[in-house]
């Protein structure tokens, strides 16, 4: 019964905001409803139907793991908790609700969990609030690797940067920003630079960065969006991505919320290479 009610209120919420918000900032802000509606409802079937996994709670987690991660699950809950603390300061955000973790001991067990993403070599996933990560053992051929080696090289700070940006935008955050953003933060703090040295044959465009992200080849979209972002943070600081994030929870769109905190057309910022510096 409970389920069925939280069902009914998810629809209730997207229906009426979809019948009161009519024009384009307003059916941005309905979709914005909806999808806060969804992470709700991911959040209680998370923590109601995985009876399977352990529970490890941090001050700011609550982590999820079978017995073959008992040893490895506090040096990972020490690595999000150093997260929780770094990107909240640089973007001014510590969310007072704990975030729900789920470690999978391989691949296959986490392509049986996230169907979305099966047959796809992934470190780790962030969707409707929730981070998905891979043990340290999945990797070196199901050896271990060490915790320092797995805080630099692991996908925990990447996917709570998702998770800052997600909940800092409203989730009204196109994909090769949210990308970008947390590239630029596991160079930040980690030293780690994606894809460096990497040679463009040719830069993506706007409209293509923006509108058919997922259908591009993925070292450069992924190498492109960093290097605009961190083109941004070093022409306009931190606080510019902090401010633009900020309009977009007030419901702007991205090409009106990136004119109002940079006065530029963003695919004109995008397509003049002025990121390059």
């Amino acid at each position: 019964m409970k389920k069925r009610i939280i069902r009914l209120a998810i629809v209730l919420t997207l229906v009426s905001v979809l019948f009161f918000f009519t024009n384009d900032k307003g059916f941005t802000m309905a979709k914005m409803q909806g999808y806060k509606a969804l992470k709700v409802f991911a959040h209680v079937k998370s923590r109601e139907l995985t009876p399977e996994f352990n529970i490890y709670e941090t001050e700011n987690f609550t982590i999820k793991y079978t017995d073959k991660d008992e040893d490895v699950v506090r040096d990972i809950g020490r690595i999000f908790e150093k997260s929780y603390k770094v990107e909240g300061l640089h973007y001014g955000y510590y969310p007072k609700d704990k975030t729900i973790v789920f470690i999978y001991s391989d691949q296959e067990v986490m392509w049986n969990y996230q169907q979305t993403v099966k047959g796809q070599a992934v470190m780790g996933i962030y969707n409707m609030g929730i981070i998905h990560v891979l043990s340290p053992k999945a990797y070196l051929n199901q050896m271990q690797i060490d915790a320092k080696n797995f805080e630099e090289n692991g996908p925990i700070l990447h996917e709570y940067v998702h998770k800052v940006v997600d909940d800092r935008s409203g989730g009204n955050v196109e994909l090769w920003l949210t990308e970008g953003i947390a590239l630029f933060e596991e160079y930040a703090v980690d030293g780690v630079e994606w894809a460096k040295g990497f040679s463009y044959e040719r830069y993506f465009t706007g409209d293509e960065l923006r509108n058919s992200f997922a259908e591009l080849e993925e070292t450069q979209s992924y190498r492109q969006s960093y290097d605009i972002v961190k083109g941004l943070i070093e022409q306009h600081g931190r606080e510019s991505i902090i401010g633009l994030l900020d309009e977009l929870k007030n419901g702007s769109i991205l090409d009106e919320a990136f004119l109002e905190i940079y006065g530029q057309e963003l695919n004109e910022y995008i397509d003049s290479y002025a990121w390059k510096g």
